[in-house]
């Protein structure tokens, strides 16, 4: 025996085919490179040849079984060997063990591998092979697992597998297999795990399943079969997983099938899915033993609501009964379901509020709840201290966001979109610090987006889009450098793009739309892919001609021109007009004082200059921005002497502006 563990790396050497005497070649889990070396095949005595897990290349020689002819096990999975199997494969009659899996092979499997009489396993998963399995395979008398997973084969299942008594795993998973079952598929008294998964099959799951006594691996799932689950399933005493999601079964109106299910104690999986089943789910659901961990029916089109005797599994991991057109509430009794992790209810029409129980379950990772009727969020969502998926998006809430969903230090994900959700965003946002993915659209929350924003340096996703958000874009969201996605769109949002964007590099969609935005925008790193949808409907946005808005030189120009030459001849004619106003109210008011005595005297009005005004508003900053109208902005200011005043500036890229200005002077 030659063996090694020790990394090597290239060719295999020639120089092993001079080792006659050899009986057993192990070379597994090593860096060898390069096709199997011809002289490999002169060592006549070998029986075992292990080259498993390398990077082999290369085709097996034709004449293998004719120059290797004591061989009894041949493993070289995981590695790239390409080719056809050998035609003489069917000549290796020492042949005990074949294992060939995660390579390239093309073609079919020899016909003649039915002469491998002492084979005991069959191994030749995860390959490129196209053909129908031979009937041959049926003649291998002391077979115990044949496995064809995950190639292209074609034709039907040949019955004479399902004769083999000493069979204990089949698995064809991931073909193209088609026909239906044998009925002597229950006359298998060894077989414990039939895999099926993933091809063609129809037809009927035959009653004679149930006699396969050993069974406890049992996946039909994506297929064509039809017809009622059988209710003999019960008789299956030893099975842990039952998976037939992705079918056309049927359940009869008091689903039997599940009442037999029930016998069987040590079930852990039962998968259902996205089969026409129709009816209410029993209330025998809760006599299933503890052992029960998964149970999946989603999409099955279920009525009713859900039983309240759910809580009595409780040892469930996962509950999935989404997409079905149940009624009623969540039932309290989950509290009792202690070890849930997954919580799978959306798009299953249900109502009223989330209840205060639902908080019991220490457990929950993944809490799905979206496209319901749902009403009410409790204040206890905190608890849930080992959450990390929360979608609630497209109920009814209302009201305040929970403070307590801000005390989720652990979660990853957060879907409250489509709601009515009113109120702010608190500072205390910044605690989801591994937060990825936080969807708040289509709401209708108001105030500043918290700058505190900029500390979930994890996000990859943010919308807060069509909400009445307000204020500036923070300048702190340029920490935020692994974000790919930024929706702002259709809120009240005002001032520049802040030109620290440029540094989000990975930033592939941004949205800003239906903003009252202004300034340049911004032009480097990711903001040279942005098409002009990003930044339509803004005030006074400017950049590139490609984005649909006017040229920022030609506004730069434009301003100057109206606050060095325009804009103060016209504040100098209000003034004018205001100081004649009050001297003729001086005048009227001297005339009447005999009469209007109490009257408080007038304001003393004064000649202002625009070099004051300017002072005033601080250069017409954007902190002292009051507002923006429809022909201009107005701004805060304070005079030398101490006097409040509101100053407008007209924009005169309006035709309209000039009219509204006469209109108010």
């Amino acid at each position: 025996m030659w063996s090694s563990y020790n990394s090597l790396e290239g060719n295999i050497p020639s120089a092993i085919g001079k080792l006659l005497n050899l009986k057993e070649l192990f070379l597994r889990h090593n860096r060898l490179t390069g096709s199997i070396p011809s002289t490999i095949y002169n060592i006549s005595l070998l029986r075992t040849l292990n080259l498993d897990s390398n990077s082999l290349s290369g085709s097996l020689s034709e004449d293998l079984c004719h120059r290797l002819p004591k061989l009894e096990r041949l493993f070289l999975s995981s590695n790239g060997l390409t080719g056809q199997l050998p035609p003489s494969l069917g000549d290796c009659t020492e042949l005990i063990d074949l294992l060939l899996p995660s390579n390239h092979f093309r073609g079919r499997i020899p016909a003649n591998i039915g002469n491998l009489s002492g084979l005991l396993g069959l191994y030749l998963q995860d390959n490129n092979l196209k053909s129908e399995i031979p009937s041959g395979i049926g003649n291998l008398p002391n077979l115990l697992y044949i496995n064809l997973d995950n190639n292209s084969l074609t034709g039907q299942i040949p019955h004479t597998i399902f004769d083999i008594s000493t069979i204990r795993g089949i698995n064809i998973n991931y073909n193209d297999l088609s026909g239906s079952l044998s009925s002597n598929i229950g006359w298998l008294p060894n077989l414990t795990d039939l895999f099926l998964a993933e091809n063609k099959l129809g037809g009927t799951i035959p009653n004679s399943i149930s006699n396969a006594s050993q069974l406890t691996y049992l996946d039909l799932s994506s297929n064509s079969f039809s017809g009622l689950i059988p209710n003999t399933l019960g008789n299956l005493k030893f099975i842990n997983v039952l998976n037939f999601q992705d079918n056309n079964l049927t359940a009869d109106e008091e689903w039997d099938f599940l009442s037999s299910l029930t016998n069987c104690r040590e079930l852990q999986v039962l998968n259902l899915g996205n089969n026409p089943l129709s009816g209410i789910l029993p209330t025998s659901i809760g006599n299933f033993s503890t052992s029960l961990q998964k149970f999946d029916a989603p999409n099955c089109k279920l009525m009713g609501k859900v039983p309240s005797e759910i809580g009595n599994l409780h040892d469930l991991i996962l509950l999935d009964l989404s997409y079905n057109d149940l009624n009623g509430s969540i039932p309290t009794t989950v509290e009792r379901l202690w070890n849930l992790q997954g919580l799978f209810l959306q798009n299953s029409n249900l109502q009223g509020s989330i209840p205060y129980e639902v908080c019991q379950l220490k457990s929950l990772i993944d809490l799905q709840l979206t496209d319901n009727k749902l009403s009410g969020l409790p204040n206890c969502l905190e608890s849930l201290v080992s959450l990390r998926n929360l979608q609630l998006g497209s109920n009814k809430f209302t009201l305040y966001i929970p403070a307590s969903i801000w005390n989720l230090r652990n979660i990853l994900y957060v879907n409250l979109s489509s709601n009515s959700l009113t109120g702010s965003l608190p500072l205390d946002i910044q605690n989801l610090r591994v937060l990825i993915d936080l969807d708040l659209s289509r709401n209708q929350l108001s105030g500043e987006i918290p700058v505190t924003m900029g500390s979930l340096i994890n996000l990859v996703t943010l919308s807060l889009a069509y909400n009445r958000f307000e204020g500036s874009i923070p300048n702190t969201f340029d920490i935020l450098r692994s974000l790919e996605s930024l929706d702002l769109s259709n809120n009240n949002l005002f001032g520049e793009i802040p030109k620290l964007l440029e540094a989000l590099l990975y930033l592939k969609h941004f949205n800003v739309s239906h903003n009252k935005l202004e300034g340049e925008i911004p032009d480097k790193g990711p903001f040279k892919n942005f098409s002009a949808e990003s930044f339509m409907w803004n005030s006074a946005l400017c950049g590139s001609p490609r984005l649909q808005v006017p040229s920022c030189k030609q506004c730069n120009t434009t301003t100057k021109i109206v606050l060095k030459f325009i804009l103060p001849p016209i504040l100098l004619i209000i003034f004018v007009m205001v100081v004649i106003i009050n001297v003729i109210r001086c005048r009227y008011s001297n005339e009447n004082s005999s009469t209007q005595e109490d009257l408080l005297p007038l304001a003393t009005w004064a000649r202002t200059s625009y070099l004051e005004i300017q002072r005033a508003t601080n250069e017409f900053n954007e902190s002292n921005l009051l507002g923006i109208g429809g022909f201009g902005s107005v701004y805060k200011g304070i005079l030398s002497d101490g006097t409040n005043v509101a100053i407008k500036v007209f924009n005169l890229h309006l035709e309209k502006a000039f009219k509204s200005f006469d209109l108010e002077c």
